[in-house]
């Protein structure tokens, strides 16, 4: 990505790293700004990779724009391991702080699910913190909520617009975190702030971002990145908006539930990129080989490539890396 002969030539540089189960994609700007689009699970191991193992590994301290998409841990964790490390200019997260009852009061109801689920909404509060400690400009993804505001930020024409979620957009996941909360706010009671949470976790996918990178000169090369977001908000957004793209970067690592015939007929991709490992693309390899028997479209895993190896695709002046 630092290669300086590509960056002669290109206008920008998607990388998609193998993180096993989870998404970070690093767009490499005109300007040399970096753009981090979700950060993984925050797994250090040989077998992924990590946006931070990234940084030191091609020297940069800092991010310019730091971007999640929903929380989850396998998007959230790594961006706070990164927000503890590096500087961060630049935030777009996807909701305004909200208050959660003591972590003891949690734990009394001894169910390891609803701690999960705490436990992933207590790193998304730290990661607000750790960024207004270091002094950067968080911007809440609602100030890009319709189409008059949808660009989040445009270098020398390569630009990124957040087609979803927009204002009116249903968020499941919110309104159930919303409601815990303020349950919670009204009587100091955790027991029915613990019944609804695991709600959150079930729905947060529906609350997930999409975003495209796109080029002006070059509208066939864009590039869709779908989050986690689910079928019915890609019905939402297509019939609104003009969503085909040249690259998908498919939601929900692959699963039905974010892709299948009729998402792929709304975006008509020629390439789709799948982050997941390849243990866990075993499950899903006989619904992807029917979907290939009936498109062109190319595949590409991210869990693929072993470590220190990269598949690329030629995608004119923003072409996208694979691997690690």
């Amino acid at each position: 990505m630092n290669d300086k002969g590509d960056r002669r030539m290109i206008k920008a540089t998607v990388q998609c790293l193998n993180v096993g189960w989870g998404d970070a994609h690093l767009i490499q700007l005109p300007s040399g700004s970096v753009c981090l689009i979700d950060g993984g699970d925050g797994t250090f191991s040989e077998d992924q990779d990590h946006p931070l193992s990234w940084m030191n590994r091609n020297g940069r301290d800092r991010l310019e724009w730091m971007i999640l998409t929903h929380i989850h841990e396998d998007h959230i964790n790594g961006l706070l391991d990164i927000a503890r490390e590096k500087r961060v200019i630049k935030a777009v997260l996807p909701y305004e702080p909200f208050e959660l009852p003591s972590e003891q009061l949690v734990l009394e109801c001894e169910d390891s699910y609803v701690m999960r689920v705490f436990h992933m909404l207590n790193s998304y509060l730290e990661l607000i913190h750790v960024l207004s400690d270091q002094g950067t400009e968080i911007k809440w993804r609602s100030m890009y909520g319709s189409n008059d505001n949808s660009v989040v930020w445009s270098d020398k024409e390569v630009t990124l617009t957040h087609l979803y979620p927009w204002d009116g957009d249903p968020l499941p996941a919110y309104e159930v975190l919303m409601k815990a909360v303020s349950t919670y706010v009204a009587n100091g009671n955790s027991d029915e702030f613990t019944e609804i949470l695991p709600s959150f976790f079930e729905l947060s996918n529906d609350d997930s971002s999409v975003y495209r990178l796109s080029y002006v000169n070059e509208p066939s090369s864009s590039i869709l990145f779908g989050g986690d977001q689910l079928e019915p908000g890609w019905e939402r957004l297509a019939q609104r908006t003009d969503i085909r793209s040249r690259i998908w970067k498919v939601s929900h690592h692959g699963v039905q539930d974010g892709f299948n015939s009729r998402i792929l007929s709304w975006i008509q991709p020629e390439h789709c990129i799948i982050c997941c490992s390849v243990e866990r693309s075993t499950d899903f390899q006989e619904e992807w080989d029917i979907l290939r028997s009936r498109t062109d479209t190319v595949f590409h895993l991210t869990g693929d490539r072993a470590a220190g190896t990269m598949s690329s695709i030629d995608n004119g002046s923003i072409p996208v890396k694979i691997g690690m």
